[in-house]
């Protein structure tokens, strides 16, 4: 899979990234989602790119990872950590450290890492056809690196239900656990979402970078600090 490069686009502000692997449900290896750290980082480091936005074609907006061929037989506790856990937390650490803010267009089904990875951006839209799972409990997983991605959006309550029944949701239940952002008909999803991330992407940089600095910052203040914070924030980009 060296050979592989995903689908990026750089206009008007707006960087896209196409999953590119329609055929493979846009599942990812290990190394491809490595490399999606890597560009995540590279775009956000850009003065021309204001909004990043993460997609997919086909039918399946993500079906998760796609881990053929893996083997960790050998591996020592700490390489199983930086080997196998690392590039998934990679891409989690890349959507909340980059400066600006990462859109999620979910057309399709999203299904464990698909789910993380939709669930973990800034803002998430989907179609009224896209549908969100954590399936690793049926397969003898406990997935706390998924759970890592969504917990600071999803309530504890929502996020255990979703985790111990590894049920499915459709896009109307996920945007009341606050996985999704805005649901829109399957018919008007590409038109809706792009309008958006576009009106988004004609927003100046340091609005955007102030915006998603005191969100990622503030959540753990207290009422008082949160607004000094704030204040200062407002004043210096003003």
């Amino acid at each position: 899979m060296s050979s592989f490069e995903f689908k990026v686009a750089c206009e008007g502000g707006l960087a896209r990234i196409d999953l590119n692997r329609p055929e493979e449900g846009n599942a990812l290896t290990r190394d491809m989602m490595v490399m999606l750290a890597q560009l995540i980082a590279e775009l956000g480091a850009n003065a021309d790119n204001r909004v990043i936005v993460i997609e997919a074609r086909g039918p399946q907006f993500c079906r998760g990872r796609d881990g053929r061929g893996e083997n960790r037989t050998g591996f020592s506790p700490y390489e199983v950590r930086t080997k196998m856990m690392g590039p998934v937390l990679g891409v989690y650490e890349a959507i909340n450290d980059v400066a600006l803010p990462v859109v999620a267009l979910v057309q399709g089904p999203a299904i464990g890492f698909g789910t993380a990875l939709a669930g973990g951006c800034d803002i998430t839209l989907a179609s009224d056809a896209a549908r969100f799972s954590f399936t690793e409990i049926k397969h003898g997983i406990a997935p706390t690196l998924a759970m890592s991605a969504v917990m600071s959006k999803v309530p504890q309550k929502a996020l255990a239900y979703m985790i111990y029944s590894g049920e499915e949701l459709s896009a109307e239940e996920a945007m009341t656990f606050g996985l999704v952002s805005r649901v829109y008909p399957q018919a008007s999803f590409a038109a809706s979402a792009n309008k958006l991330v576009t009106d988004l992407a004609s927003r100046p940089r340091l609005h955007l970078e102030t915006i998603k600095k005191y969100q990622r910052h503030s959540a753990g203040l207290s009422a008082a600090m949160a607004a000094e914070y704030a204040g200062t924030l407002l004043a210096l980009v003003r």
